[in-house]
């Protein structure tokens, strides 16, 4: 008669992977909305596959599921704000700016002026426009008003810049690749990590107007309500698991 051997922890093992699966779905969820109102923001997204493992013990294999997170790249809504240094891009890419650890990348368009009359982000980093800083003539505005009506600061869809109809630099919009190689930051930046930079080219700017995020509160809510219901799961059949192990070593000892 052959030898029947059980592993009474692999159930175990099923659970606990679950239990992380579960946590980095509510890490995502709890970070998506807690940027409802971040301008630009992508919801983040939770994925998994199955990978076969090396034997544990002469015969036995076991898969286990491999999650990462990805980006949600559908557009946002257009606020309009009037503000003339606020720009959103419709459709794919990704602003250009430079930080002090390099390149990164944003859909915020909220953009302000610096002491320099530099284009920069609300952090301060310059936003980038045929590979460099955009600077901008103290006397763009007329007489003095800085307003959509009143700034001589044109944007086209294409993204050039032009003041009193001079052009004086493109803005550096891109796309990549690979979007599960971009990695966020902080900041609402993103960086790439392997991603080969494209020059984007089905998009438009508009001015005047910031993207907002793309987080539905809705379908958020009621992904932490499956969460915590799944949670309740997982617990129930650790300690099911848990009481048919008992019995198992009881029976055993007999």
């Amino acid at each position: 008669m052959r030898e029947l051997r059980i592993n009474p922890q692999v159930g175990l093992l099923e659970a606990l992977e679950a239990g992380q699966l579960l946590d980095r779905r509510l890490t995502a969820t709890t970070n998506n909305l807690a940027n409802i109102d971040t301008p630009g923001y992508k919801r983040d997204g939770v994925t998994f596959h199955e990978v076969l493992m090396r034997k544990i013990g002469p015969r036995y294999h076991k898969a286990f599921k491999e999650s990462y997170y990805y980006v949600d790249t559908q557009q946002g809504y257009l606020e309009p704000t009037q503000n003339p240094l606020n720009f959103s891009i419709v459709g794919e890419g990704f602003f250009k700016v430079q930080t002090p650890q390099g390149v990164a990348y944003t859909r915020a368009g909220n953009f302000t002026l610096d002491r320099d009359r530099r284009l920069v982000t609300p952090q301060g980093y310059p936003v980038l426009a045929n590979g460099a800083p955009v600077v901008l003539d103290p006397g763009m505005a007329v007489e003095g008003l800085v307003t959509l009506e009143n700034l001589k600061l044109r944007v086209s869809p294409e993204g050039i810049l032009s003041i009193d109809g001079t052009e004086i630099a493109r803005l550096d919009v891109v796309t990549f690749d690979d979007f599960t190689k971009l990695k966020k930051v902080g900041e609402n930046l993103y960086i790439s990590e392997g991603a080969q930079e494209v020059m984007a080219i089905n998009y438009e700017i508009k001015q005047g107007f910031v993207e907002k995020s793309n987080v539905d509160p809705i379908r958020e809510m009621v992904t932490l309500i499956e969460i915590q219901r799944a949670f309740e799961s997982v617990q129930k059949s650790i300690s099911g698991l848990d009481e048919a192990t008992e019995k198992l070593i009881d029976t055993t000892r007999r």
